[in-house]
This record gives C-alpha cells, sequence and structure tokens, in this order.
C-alpha cells in the first residue's frame, strides 16, 4: 500500500496570473513542498513484535537496507506509471534512491503506519552506503563528459540508448505490454547501431546472442501488437533485455 502527503503545498492556482513584481535582494528564497511517501507492506504482516524487532534490527546491514529502500522505490514507481497511463501524462524518469531527502524505516499497526507514525522506526541515510566500485564510478563520471559532447553536437546519441531503458522501465512499472512491443525495435537498433562500436569478445558474443533473439523477438512484438502474448514471452524480453544493457554499458564504460 502506498501513501503520499504533501507538506509545504503551495496555494492553488489563481485564475489570473500575478503582474510580475520586482525582486527585492532581502526576500526569503522561494520554499517548495516536499512529497512524502509512505510504503506499507500490507500484504507481509509480522506474526509478532519481535519479529518486527528482529526485522528492524537488520537495517545494520547495509545492503538489506539497500534492499528495503529499492523495494519502497519500486512501489512508488509503479504508481507513478500507473497514474501516467490513466492521466496521459508521460512517465519521466525512475525515482532514484540517492534522490529521497530523508527516509524513515520502521514498523506499526494499521491507520498508525498510514499517518506516517510507527511503533518503532529508525532514520536512515538513502543516499549513503553509494561506494561503488571503480567500474561503477566511471560509468557515472563519463556520463557528465558525455552530456556535454551530445549537447555540443560532439556526439550524436544512439536511439538505443533511449529505446532500452525505457523497455526496463516499462518492465519495472507493470507495463509489460509496452516492453513486449518495444523489445524488438530496441534490440534490433542495439545491434545495428552498436555492431562496430568496439572491438571486445565478450561484446561480441553478446551482440551475436541478441541477433539470434531478434526473430523470435519479433513475434513477441507482433502478438503484443495484436494485444495477445505467451506466457515465455516476459522471460524472452527479460534476457534480451539484460543483453542489450550490457552491451550499451560496456561500450560505456570502455570508452571512458
Amino acid at each position: 500500500m502506498l501513501v503520499t502527503e504533501t507538506e509545504g503545498a503551495l496555494p492553488p492556482a489563481r485564475r489570473r496570473r500575478r503582474r510580475p513584481r520586482k525582486a527585492v535582494r532581502a526576500q526569503a528564497p522561494v520554499t517548495v513542498s516536499v512529497t512524502v511517501a509512505t510504503v506499507i507492506r500490507a500484504d507481509s504482516p509480522f506474526d509478532s513484535e519481535v519479529a518486527a524487532e528482529d526485522w528492524l534490527d537488520r537495517l545494520d546491514e547495509s545492503d538489506f537496507t539497500g534492499e528495503v529502500l529499492d523495494d519502497a522505490v519500486a512501489t512508488l514507481d509503479r504508481a507513478r506509471a500507473a497514474d501516467a497511463t490513466a492521466s496521459g501524462r508521460p512517465f519521466g524518469t525512475p525515482t532514484e534512491v540517492g534522490s529521497i531527502l530523508a527516509a524513515r524505516i520502521g514498523y506499526g499497526e494499521g491507520d498508525q503506519v498510514a499517518s506516517g507514525r510507527y511503533l518503532e522506526a529508525l532514520d536512515v541515510d538513502a543516499r549513503g552506503g553509494t561506494a561503488a566500485k571503480r567500474r561503477e564510478r566511471l560509468a557515472r563520471t563519463g556520463s557528465l563528459a558525455r552530456t556535454a559532447a551530445i549537447l555540443g553536437d560532439r556526439e550524436q546519441a544512439a536511439a538505443c540508448e533511449v529505446l532500452v531503458p525505457r523497455v526496463r522501465l516499462d518492465l519495472a512499472t507493470g507495463n509489460e505490454a509496452a516492453a513486449r512491443l518495444a523489445i524488438e525495435t530496441a534490440v534490433g537498433a542495439t545491434i545495428g547501431e552498436l555492431e562496430f562500436a568496439l572491438e571486445d569478445e565478450g561484446h561480441e558474443q553478446d551482440l551475436d546472442q541478441l541477433e539470434r533473439l531478434l526473430p523470435t523477438l519479433a513475434e513477441v512484438s507482433a502478438r503484443a501488437a495484436q494485444g495477445g502474448g505467451e506466457p515465455a514471452d516476459i522471460g524472452l524480453v527479460e534476457e534480451a533485455l539484460e543483453l542489450a544493457e550490457r552491451v550499451i554499458r560496456r561500450r560505456r564504460i570502455l570508452e571512458q
């Protein structure tokens, strides 16, 4: 279950826009509203308060805390994607754990947790624990230089770099039909654009595997276009997606 609240909400919009006023240096900075999202694991209640305390004690484990935060963010993004579908507004980028201003993890009962209160809770640093391996660190820092190159027209972005993450987002937020429909195009673009991007054995093997999967993926997308599908289709999408992501990631890292 997901509960959202807005703190510091701005007043309702006026029917007419105010006339511009001259800014005064001494004025306070503009305030912004903050959304508080509470994710409640209502489908997996604790058997006892002792079990809940044991679960909370595991937050000393960095990996466990990361799993809890990732699960909460995934629930939030599924709700965002559903709202985007219902409203017709496109769903942009997924929520990043590192963008969370503050996080509190705890346990409680019924209406208590729905209102953001707990029997016991701990404040955790959602932005902490992100020390990465050298490869991941290079991928993050290198993206800034590449962003500048693309904006300065010194480098052209590949279509697969947009299409593949979009399929992953659709899959992660429960929009399986869209993922099945787009997977053939995303994989085809990956093969066509990155076939000669690197001289690397692993790169060539992954592309060969994608080429073998492409005819089957065409059938998956064709079924999705007709509003149908088979039970194995999502597994094929996931397999192809992991390969395409690895191809793109490898190219991004090795070109640092």
